[in-house]
């Protein structure tokens, strides 16, 4: 060996050639069937349908994981719209919980926020102008988040824009 060289370990594989020891990949559940239930005339559930339709698409594996009923509720004279995680299928659809395990509630604007926040850890990263925001309005209470904290994180990355 001559001075200012590194013995290299082996030879590498060609990168046209596949590796010797190939690690296999875990499977991706598949994404679970989501579904607009009950919509009703002041609703908005069938645009929340598409985000969630979206989100389950782009993460399979998150949407399988996810269970619980979640609310979304809001000041405006808008009907809330109920989210059934269950067994393989979503279903999105106007209307209230009477227990829901997690609630989200403010004003549309502000809860829309929270879907367009760049996340970290699911929640929305402080370090970017939208994610300052969109915590700032939880922390200032505009919105309100009751409830199972793991499904609040895991719907926002569902419902996440970005």
């Amino acid at each position: 060996m001559t001075a200012g060289r590194v013995a290299s370990p082996g030879p590498m594989p060609a990168p046209d050639r596949p590796s010797p020891n190939p690690q296999p990949l875990a499977p991706v559940p598949p994404a679970p069937q989501v579904r607009l239930g009950a919509t009703a005339e002041d609703g908005i559930a069938a645009s929340i349908y598409a985000l969630v339709e979206r989100g389950a698409a782009r993460r399979p594996a998150l949407a399988a994981e996810m269970h619980g009923r979640a609310e979304l509720s809001f000041e405006e004279a808008i009907a809330s719209v109920r989210i059934l995680f269950d067994a393989g299928e979503v279903i999105v659809e106007d209307g209230e919980w009477d227990q829901p395990d997690l609630r989200v509630s403010g004003r549309l604007p502000h809860i829309v926020a929270l879907t367009l926040a760049p996340l970290v850890g699911g929640v929305p990263n402080p370090v970017t102008g939208p994610g300052l925001t969109a915590l700032a309005k939880v922390a200032g209470g505009r919105v309100r988040i009751e409830g199972d904290r793991r499904l609040a994180r895991r719907l926002l990355r569902l419902l996440a824009i970005r």
